[in-house]
């Protein structure tokens, strides 16, 4: 029963994560690196008769605690970055392009419809929330030409 308790916060802290901010990761990755590295600590060589043991718990936690923040903040950080450059890239990308299908020669060529999109931030409408989305309106319908 002695392992339990160093098993318990890193499962609570992976439980109670479910949604992750920066702040969120960094306490989680903290949790768990603190268990890990007091479970490191309890292993490790206390000396005679064990008399080191709980000072080595102690350090491990310390360490670990450190090095998991470290990590879960990184971790967080990185994800954040490249949700940022997927909606910038969305954004240029949001606007098609103008292409034209055609068949044979003597045959009328279809040309799309152009349609622009444009980037809506996060609004609140009266009670409502309406996340950042994009809308996309038809500008020039599709047509025949020859």
């Amino acid at each position: 029963m002695r392992i339990l308790p160093f098993l318990s916060v890193p499962l609570l802290a992976i439980l109670v994560s479910g949604c992750a901010t920066t702040g969120k990761s960094t306490l989680l990755g903290s949790g768990i690196g603190a268990g890990v590295g007091a479970g490191v600590g309890a292993i490790a060589n206390g000396g005679p008769s064990g008399r080191n043991r709980i000072r080595n718990v102690f350090i491990g936690a310390t360490a670990g605690s450190l090095l998991g923040a470290g990590a879960g903040y990184l971790a967080q950080e990185l994800i954040e970055k490249r949700e940022q450059e997927a909606i910038e890239k969305g954004k240029k990308e949001g606007q098609k392009r103008t292409t034209s299908y055609g068949g044979e020669p003597g045959q009328p060529t279809l040309i799309p419809p152009r349609v622009e999109a444009r980037y809506v931030e996060d609004q609140v409408r009266g009670n409502t929330f309406v996340p950042a989305h994009f809308e996309y309106q038809i500008v020039e319908p599709a047509r025949w030409t020859r």
